[in-house]
């Protein structure tokens, strides 16, 4: 579903067998492992996360997601690759890159605790560097989590990190609900943050950065 935020859009689409996708025993397992490794568990909050703990495995270049996810084989890494083909579609990239020769950049999971919440942050600020498109997977998403906060950024584009989303007036803040198998892909320039995340339960989602090639 492409879905106007602002002076744009972004795509909002819904996995129907989240709950009981064939191999999720397996990843729910793989992906608590992660968070468990201890360079994962002893490694402070990434600079984005406030006010509570938060879990990151966005440094270990050597435990990608797409990997954990089997995104060529399995059902829901072939969802996520449809929907990461029909978002650059829907957002234009296929205009002046070929979509078909698509890349991933960083790929990591994030587990975000009670009183968390991640600052305005934006992936690029640069369309001729990758990368472009930013797809977040909510993987396991508790009552009381913390919303994706789209922020009407008018301010320096080039810079890479903002404020917490409170600080911004209400008017600037497009929020969108997180829930289990919701996957939003956006511009990777777009500034966003997440408000504060109130669950006793951890909330983990997935990041999968994607760079299209330009045409030949």
């Amino acid at each position: 579903m492409l879905q106007p935020v602002f002076n744009t859009n972004v795509c909002i689409y819904d996995f129907e067998s989240a709950e009981n996708f064939v191999g999720k025993e397996k990843l729910d397992i793989a992906l608590d492992e992660l968070f468990l490794l201890p360079q994962v568990l002893e490694k402070p909050n990434i600079i984005d996360a406030k006010d509570g703990r938060s879990l990151s495995s966005v440094h270990l270049y050597d435990k990608h997601i797409v990997d954990l996810l089997d995104i060529n084989n399995s059902s829901i890494g072939r969802w996520i690759i449809e929907k990461i083909f029909l978002s650059a579609i829907h957002l234009g990239y296929d205009e002046h890159r070929d979509i078909r020769k698509m890349k991933f950049n960083r790929t990591w999971a994030n587990r975000m605790y009670q009183n968390c919440n991640a600052l305005a942050h934006r992936h690029a600020f640069d369309e001729s560097v990758i990368p472009h498109l930013v797809c977040i997977y909510y993987y396991d998403v508790p009552a009381e989590s913390a919303d994706l906060i789209f922020i009407d950024d008018d301010g320096d584009k080039q810079n890479l990190r903002g404020n917490q989303y409170f600080e911004y007036d209400e008017e600037k803040q497009h929020r969108i609900k997180t829930q289990n198998g919701r996957l939003v892909c956006h511009d990777a320039k777009f500034l966003h943050a997440t408000s504060i995340h109130k669950s006793e339960l951890p909330r983990t989602c997935l990041i999968i950065e994607v760079g299209f090639a330009p045409y030949s």
